[in-house]
């Protein structure tokens, strides 16, 4: 596959990141101004039971239709997929409404989500919708069609939240914020490719999507509950109140390190399908990816550690100081993370997704979930973060040997790789301790702008030639 399409993916996927994180960032930063962190925690209540069941309403289907390598071959399963998934997608809806939700309102005693969960559900109805249009656009490499259309409807999905929680809606807010954007992405969609269902269902068709989707949906299931485990068991141990604090500081790590991991996997999905023969393509795309993470992400992470409480207490405010130390751990915990950013879609490219079910299983059951009941039950939201972090090292040290037995990439491909990244975090870092202990006196957004502008002078130098390579297909 041409490297301009890659770069051109990467681009405009990197734009509708771009736009979507930083507004995000500013819809939460403003309603966690007017609303309270006892409303983010029911939203966070809920969100292990919306995000699981969200995972399962695909089917894999999405995933096992961009694999395919013949596009006409795909097409013929269009009509199969839309109906399965729609169908499914109802039922899962009606599940949400009339028995999860009267079970979460009684697990977590909090009445209200009884309400909350149906709203919240929406997304999980309408996401079938979108299911065609989306694999249709992604196959094409298409990404700048689609990010027009996300962008544009977390635009106004974000507006209309902040000016519910201006008038005085509280929680529903959130809920308005959760759900739009799948809502508004149907027309746009549909606009977008076109493409509409014919009224057909071949079983064949169904049998040969599912025996490939089962193994990633099954995967997404249990990596969502790994993803999420940690709100259920603080929600129902510590209450809302320490879940929205907690869930503020996962905003900004957890859910950052998962926007990236998608897009990459987005565009670098279908890449890794083309080339499911070739370990050292692979292998050199990979690190690739390595490296872009890195470079993004690494001086983000590092300034969490550096300055969580002036971040919290002077953006936020008094009432999420319980958000800061669980916001520099998990800041800490993507950086490792970062290692292995994309290694699950590069299994599913390689046919191995049974592999892919059988590390996140393993890891929610024997790690995660353990770390999580110990550490919570012991040091509260302290606990949960440290569990994260263990479960995080664990996690990409297991990753990392099924990588070298797979396309041979060893440790230290990896600290090449990394190198440059963390030489540049390293000096920034340790010039900025050096500024605030002698200068204490000015207030921290210029530190954190000095360390931002000695990060980009040192990671000019130690990767000069990656950034000129990115800026050349870029532009």
């Amino acid at each position: 596959m041409d490297s301009k399409v890659i770069i051109k993916g990467i681009k405009w996927t990197s734009i509708e990141f771009a736009f979507r994180t930083l507004f995000s960032f500013l819809v939460k930063l403003f309603l966690a101004k007017l609303l309270l962190p006892d409303d983010f925690g029911l939203v966070g209540m809920t969100s292990i039971f919306i995000a699981v069941v969200s995972a399962a309403s695909e089917l894999g289907m999405g995933a096992a239709l961009i694999q395919k390598k013949d596009s006409q071959y795909a097409e013929r399963l269009y009509n199969t997929a839309f109906w399965s998934g729609l169908t499914w997608g109802l039922v899962l809806f009606l599940i949400m409404c009339f028995a999860i939700g009267p079970f979460a309102a009684s697990f977590y005693n909090e009445p209200i989500l009884i309400k909350l969960m149906p709203i919240l559900s929406i997304g999980i109805l309408l996401k079938p919708l979108n299911l065609i249009h989306t694999v249709i656009l992604t196959r094409a490499m298409n990404f700048k069609k689609l990010a027009m259309i996300q962008n544009g409807a977390a635009l106004v999905a974000g507006l209309t939240a902040l000016l519910t929680a201006y008038l005085g809606f509280g929680v529903w807010a959130l809920t308005i914020n959760n759900f739009l954007v799948a809502f508004l992405c149907v027309p746009m969609l549909f606009l977008a490719t076109r493409w509409k269902p014919k009224i057909e269902w071949e079983k064949n068709y169904f049998k040969e999507i599912f025996t490939f989707g089962v193994y990633s949906t099954s995967t997404d299931i249990f990596r969502t509950t790994t993803y999420n485990i940690d709100n259920l068991m603080i929600g129902k141990f510590l209450g809302a109140s320490s879940l929205g604090a907690y869930t503020l500081a996962f905003s900004l790590t957890e859910v950052l390190r998962q926007t990236i991991s998608s897009i990459l996997n987005k565009v670098m999905y279908p890449v890794f399908g083309q080339l499911q023969d070739n370990k050292e393509k692979l292998k050199n795309y990979f690190l690739k990816i390595i490296n872009i993470n890195a470079i993004g992400m690494y001086p983000l992470m590092s300034f969490f550690l550096l300055f969580a409480k002036e971040l919290i207490l002077g953006i936020f405010g008094i009432k999420w100081v319980g958000a800061i130390l669980p916001l520099k751990i998990l800041a800490v915990a993507i950086m490792i993370h970062l290692i292995i950013n994309s290694y699950t879609s590069l299994l599913r490219a390689m046919g191995y997704p049974g592999l892919e079910f059988k590390i996140i299983m393993g890891n929610t059951l024997l790690v995660l979930i353990p770390g999580l009941y110990f550490g919570i039950t012991q040091w509260g939201l302290l606990g949960a973060a440290l569990a994260i972090l263990v479960n995080k090292v664990i996690l990409v040290a297991v990753a990392l040997w099924v990588l070298r037995k797979h396309i041979d990439i060893s440790l230290l491909d990896i600290s090449t790789t990394l190198k440059g990244s963390v030489f540049a975090i390293g000096i920034a870092s340790l010039l900025t301790l050096v500024l605030k202990a002698s200068l204490s006196h000015i207030h921290w957004i210029v530190f954190g702008s000095t360390y931002f502008l000695i990060y980009i002078a040192s990671i000019l130098f130690f990767e000069k030639n990656t950034l000129l390579t990115l800026k050349k297909n870029l532009l």
